[in-house]
């Protein structure tokens, strides 16, 4: 599943993220969910694709507006890291969706 691989490459920059917290913080569902469409053998659900979507899509924005307004290379370094990171994520739950529906292009 996606939420699986965007889970692990989450986990590499936030250590201390778990699966619940994932479950309900970035595809606002239940904490069982994933280990409930494990158990079926089935993927998720394009609503809560969507919403990991948003929640990756606004997390990279934030990223993206501290880098902004940082003085500190470093640091500007880091949060633009973690704005590419999470914009990149967000991109490719984007795909799958489309992939989904039939195609891999939104309308204009």
């Amino acid at each position: 599943m996606i939420t699986d691989d965007i889970f692990e490459e989450l986990r590499k920059v936030h250590t201390s993220l778990t699966e619940n917290e994932f479950t309900t913080r970035y595809l606002k569902a239940s904490r069982s969910y994933l280990c409930n469409r494990r158990n079926q053998k089935r993927d998720v659900s394009n609503n809560v694709l969507l919403n990991l979507y948003a929640e990756l899509k606004g997390q990279g924005s934030v990223w993206h507006k501290a880098v902004a307004g940082e003085q500190d290379e470093r640091r500007r370094m880091r949060w633009q890291q973690m704005a590419e990171l999470h914009t990149e994520l967000a991109q490719r739950v984007a795909n799958r969706v489309l992939e989904r529906a039939g195609s891999r292009t939104p309308d204009a």
